[in-house]
């Protein structure tokens, strides 16, 4: 059974159509990509996905769960970031706030609170991971991204680096051991090297997860997914010694016709 499976999956506003008709199934442990132009309906497909928002026609099944009939559920094993209108990351608290806050939430209703070795090692395997893709990238031009890119308990959210505060969204999201991640327009990040350096995160997120975790899905959205494929290609051994899994590009990446309104993204009220 695929982690994913869409069919004919459609989503209207109004007079106005998000998406359309989109149909792929994921393999489970795959990266799916939603690549295409602002408007194309990305950030609201992943967030149908994650049974955030409801399609309006077509049929979609995330980890055996028929949506929307069971989103309840599929929300309780899909992790989202990289979207601050649906997880936005409070810049006034500190990293150790945020990652103490999001061990409260994910702890069961009788065992309340984050012990300091707990949100110790959440920051431990972010930083890890980010120690390890900067080994990785060796003398590429996109090592310097990482190079202080590193999370400090006492550090307030807002001084975070770029690359730092997108594997925060990550190691936030990953502590409930989601057995599916999406992360929302990875494009953010506004340097090549940065990016390149958030695609090679999301292809080594595996290593964070425990030995007996079920394998990780992972569905991402861009405007541009080539960086992606220069990772792969063309970065040299050190980078293919990551655990690539792979890619499935499942979005369209036809920009919408000039005579067409421009979809807006779905509203608070709209957001699950």
């Amino acid at each position: 059974m695929p982690a994913l499976s869409v069919e004919g999956l459609t989503l209207r506003a109004g007079k106005r159509t998000v998406f359309e008709d989109v149909t792929f199934e994921v393999p489970a442990g795959s990266l799916a990509v939603l690549a295409g132009p602002s408007g194309t309906g990305k950030t609201a497909l992943a967030l149908a996905l994650a049974g955030r928002l409801v399609p309006t026609a077509g049929r979609a099944v995330v980890l055996g769960l028929a949506l929307p009939r069971r989103a309840g559920a599929v929300r309780r094993r899909v992790g989202f970031t990289g979207n601050n209108t649906v997880v936005p990351l409070d810049e006034t608290l500190t990293v150790r706030h945020h990652v103490a806050d999001a061990l409260k939430l994910a702890a069961p209703w009788w065992k309340p609170g984050a012990s300091r070795e707990q949100v110790d090692r959440v920051i431990t395997t972010a930083n890890n991971l980010l120690g390890a893709l900067e080994e990785a990238f060796g003398d590429d031009p996109a090592a310097a991204a990482l190079a202080q890119a590193r999370l400090h308990r006492s550090e307030l959210v807002r001084d975070v680096s770029p690359v730092a505060r997108l594997t925060l969204g990550i190691a936030l999201a990953l502590i409930p051991c989601p057995d599916v991640l999406v992360v929302d327009d990875v494009d953010r990040l506004r340097t090549a090297d940065e990016r390149r350096a958030a695609w090679a995160a999301l292809l080594a997120v595996e290593r964070t997860r425990r030995d007996d975790a079920a394998p990780l899905t992972l569905v991402a959205t861009c405007q541009d997914s080539r960086e992606l494929a220069g990772l792969r290609d063309d970065a040299g051994a050190r980078i293919s010694a990551l655990p690539l899994r792979d890619v499935v590009h499942v979005l369209g990446a036809d920009p919408i016709p000039a005579a067409s309104p421009e979809p807006s993204a779905p509203t608070a009220s709209e957001i699950r």
